[in-house]
């Protein structure tokens, strides 16, 4: 019982500091952005209730406005190599930073998976889910073989081809499954 408790409070504790630091962080871009739209509310011809509406509806506006301009902007080379060495020498060492990365990064699906396919990599005496990454010199396949029921973590294998089977099923039909520990299967991945 004490330990269902202990796992049960940490699993809580796990799960909600990102949510409250997500909160907090938009609540101060929403107090920031009030010095911008109370003005921009005060030009508009309705009420003071509607005025707040406004203001508040702005001020969202503005920050979904400047989140664009921030991926936009990280698509650029020079703005990845500052990220990644501010990363590395400072936030790295930061230890809410990396628990706050790794959630957001496991809910956000990866540009770099579009071109990878769902197979079954053959063990010894087990076959797992994974996604084909390349066909590589030697007739070897690098394979992406995800965790369950984080997907986007794992490790990368070498396989000889005849190895590998692939499934008929796309990519997000199969990050489902794995999501759902394997639940749903059947339907899915209609190769197993």
């Amino acid at each position: 019982m004490l330990q269902f408790m202990k796992t049960t409070v940490l699993g809580g504790i796990v799960f909600l500091v990102p949510v409250i630091i997500f909160i907090a962080i938009i609540g101060k871009a929403l107090v920031l952005t009030r010095k911008i739209t109370v003005p921009l509310a005060d030009i508009l011809p309705f009420g003071p209730v509607v005025d707040a509406i406004a203001v508040n509806l702005l001020g969202l506006a503005l920050v979904v406005l400047i989140c664009f301009l921030g991926g936009l902007s990280a698509k650029s080379l020079q703005v990845v190599g500052l990220v990644n060495s501010l990363e590395s020498k400072f936030l790295s060492k930061i230890p809410i930073y990396s628990l706050i990365k790794g959630t957001v990064s496991s809910t956000l699906q990866s540009e770099d998976a579009e071109g990878m396919k769902p197979v079954l990599a053959h063990l010894d005496d087990c076959s797992q889910i994974g996604f084909e990454v390349e066909r590589v010199a030697g007739g070897k396949v690098a394979v992406f073989l995800p965790g369950a029921p984080d997907p986007w973590s794992g490790s990368v294998c070498y396989f000889a081809e005849d190895r590998i089977t692939t499934l008929d099923a796309s990519l997000l039909s199969t990050v489902r499954v794995l999501k759902g520990f394997g639940k749903g299967s059947k339907n899915e991945l209609r190769a197993l």
